[in-house]
């Protein structure tokens, strides 16, 4: 993914992209989430953006915090089913 630099704040478009791959099923339900360094590297932005996505993404129910494991996408077939038709508007 790209990140570009104008209107849509960076931090939401990282929003954006989690939740088009989850919603296309790239990222499976359960299937764990890169690290927080790893992801600030790969979009080439500030880690504290990427923590503040995915808290954000969290709230939202996308994702959950395994405390000792990592981040994974939710298991919640009703919440992907959710994303998926919010994103279908």
């Amino acid at each position: 993914m790209k990140i570009t630099t104008g209107t849509i704040p960076i931090y939401r478009q990282i929003i954006d992209y989690f939740e088009l791959e989850i919603a296309s099923g790239r990222l499976k339900s359960g299937e764990k989430i890169d690290s927080i360094r790893s992801l600030a590297v790969q979009f080439k932005v500030n880690p504290n953006t990427v923590q503040k996505s995915l808290l954000e993404l969290e709230r939202s129910g996308y994702i959950y915090t395994d405390r000792t494991n990592g981040k994974f996408v939710t298991d919640d077939e009703k919440v992907i089913k959710k994303l998926n038709r919010s994103i279908i508007k």
